[in-house]
């Protein structure tokens, strides 16, 4: 929003800023405030921006503290257009340097400015409250980060709303232009105001779901009941907007269900989460191909819910399905196999191959699994080497498989150099 200059509004801007700026700058104290060159402020923040792309964070800092000591002689308005940036790019490369103290009065300045100059809904607010958020949660405090979390939500949910609510509206104005025969030209003109609304809307509505995505990650780590309900509304809420906002095969709407159902596979909704994850899936196969980590992936997260779901035989087929897809050819093994799609391939088909295995052993099938966990164990090698102790979970399964298909003579040898790797 944009404040009105009436002189009773004008003398409460200039109190919000003496009083942002008094005691927060007392360390810049002993440097003169000069006339406002916004040129000067513009070359300092670019400055500092290169110097923190290549990590000469001495340099960043020192351009980025002479932006704001530029904006101590500013007039108002031109506060209300830079203070805001200069306050988050002080506290981005603080917090990048672990200094998490030493940013939070910076974060927590920069939203005051965005919440007086633009209001809470601004996409601008937003931003500087995922900011701020995340800095509590990295210093573990809840008690600041949850009503932060809470306001997001509700504001997800509301945006959510908004646009459900314009794009249906537009859909009957739509048809209800189509189907009568005489349209006059106040129809056409809130026709086209409206689709300007709606696609202004959208934008937005698409950068907002960024900020729900990254925020619902960073609280249900937290492992509460509130975390985990809020993360849900957090992710739901997304969703919702990459529905209405991107074509039903887009990476981000894939990125979308998959988030909502890893919530709910970790919260052993494997209901829930299947429909979600097999939508993932199936948009990555279409658009990326069967070769791409995140289809080898989402592929295996389905198949470990469907697992879980007892649907064990569903779960083998996809796990089949990839594996004969990247089966060794003749003359090759699989560790040469899993080489040519790089160490993230590699070691997806690892985890495959020893997922299936772990499914067949649950199924009582030991001897079928043996093969499946050697192929896992080569490609394992050929990423981390023959003594990593990455190594020793899919040697202890390995040999267990083995032995209880009678094959003990390599089930010791194998237990033995996982003993050896352990020390």
């Amino acid at each position: 929003m944009t404040k009105n200059n009436t002189p009773q509004q004008s003398l409460m801007f200039s109190l919000f800023f003496c009083g942002l700026f008094s005691g927060f700058l007392a360390d810049l104290s002993s440097r003169p405030a000069l006339a406002f060159d916004e040129a000067k402020w513009a070359i300092c923040t670019h400055d500092g921006q290169k110097a923190f792309e290549i990590s000469d964070f001495g340099t960043a800092e020192k351009n980025f503290l002479a932006a704001l000591t530029q904006l101590k002689g500013a007039s108002d308005a031109d506060k209300t257009a830079h203070l805001a940036d200069s306050l988050t790019s002080l506290g981005i490369l603080y917090s990048s340097r672990g200094q998490f103290a030493k940013a939070e009065p910076f974060f927590e300045k920069a939203l005051k400015v965005k919440e007086y100059v633009g209001g809470s809904r601004d996409k601008g607010t937003i931003g500087s409250q995922v900011k701020l958020c995340q800095l509590y949660l990295s210093q573990g405090k809840r008690d600041k980060a949850m009503p932060l979390v809470d306001k997001l939500t509700d504001y997800g949910e509301s945006q959510a709303r908004e646009l459900a609510e314009m794009s249906n509206s537009y859909v009957n104005l739509l048809h209800f232009n189509k189907t009568h025969k005489k349209v006059d030209a106040a129809a056409l003109a809130q026709e086209e105001t409206q689709l300007a609304s709606l696609k202004a809307l959208k934008s937005k509505c698409q950068d907002v779901a960024i900020l729900l995505d990254s925020t619902a990650g960073s609280i249900k780590e937290i492992n509460t009941e509130h975390s985990h309900t809020q993360a849900e509304r957090l992710y739901k809420s997304a969703l919702a907007m990459r529905q209405r906002t991107l074509t039903p095969e887009h990476a981000a709407l894939a990125s979308s269900l998959e988030n909502l159902g890893k919530l709910y596979q970790a919260e052993g909704k494997t209901t829930r989460a299947e429909p979600l994850l097999r939508r993932a899936y199936e948009i990555s196969l279409d658009t990326l191909g069967p070769d791409r980590a995140e289809t080898a992936q989402r592929l295996d997260t389905l198949a470990q819910v469907l697992s879980s779901a007892g649907k064990l035989s569903e779960a083998e087929a996809l796990y089949r399905q990839v594996l004969d897809y990247h089966k060794p050819q003749a003359g090759s093994t699989a560790a040469t196999a899993a080489g040519k799609a790089g160490n993230g391939g590699g070691r997806n088909q690892a985890d495959m191959a020893a997922n299936m295995a772990t499914l067949l052993v649950k199924q009582g099938r030991y001897g079928e699994a043996v093969p499946y966990y050697s192929r896992a164990l080569k490609i394992q090698e050929s990423i981390n080497g023959p003594q990593s102790a990455s190594l020793l979970n899919l040697l202890d399964s390995y040999a267990y498989a083995l032995s209880r298909a009678n094959r003990s003579g390599e089930a010791q040898r194998l237990t033995a150099r996982a003993r050896s790797i352990r020390g």
